[in-house]
């Protein structure tokens, strides 16, 4: 009983965490040193609704986040080619460890951005804030 009982809570444990794995994008950013530019989200965006907190992690890169407004979003990209669109009113915190990464950030969005591989695009809008950091260069 103690062992089922064990192996039901690992179950919930793993059952609260957002592992992604998702195909390459149609059109992949290119080679290091290529800029990309922020372009609209892919149809098999993983979504973060509004008022919740989601943390997404994305260790084989090429994924895509959209954060709704009023939600609060984590994004760690260990394999880089990600795409994250933060709604107006959205706080998101995104890191991109492989490069080549694109944010758009809405008027009136929170995004800390830290791109440890280089070559990230980011679309800042309107009366939002944005603070990137490019520890790997090329980054706009």
């Amino acid at each position: 009983m103690t062992k089922l009982l064990a192996l039901f809570a690992l179950a919930q444990i793993a059952a609260c965490v957002a592992t992604v794995s998702a195909p390459p994008p149609a059109q992949p950013m290119g080679p290091p040193g290529a800029v990309a530019v922020a372009g609209p989200m892919p149809a098999n965006a993983q979504v973060c609704p509004g008022g919740q907190s989601c943390s997404f992690k994305c260790d084989g890169g090429s994924c895509a986040f959209a954060c709704d407004p009023g939600s609060s979003c984590s994004l760690d990209c260990d394999g880089g080619n990600c795409t994250l669109a933060c709604a107006g009113g959205a706080n998101c915190n995104s890191e991109c460890d492989g490069g080549n990464c694109q944010a758009q950030c809405a008027g009136g969005a929170n995004c800390n951005l830290d791109c440890d591989g280089g070559n990230c695009a980011t679309a800042c809008g309107d009366g939002a804030n944005c603070r990137v950091q490019c520890d790997g260069g090329n980054c706009h």
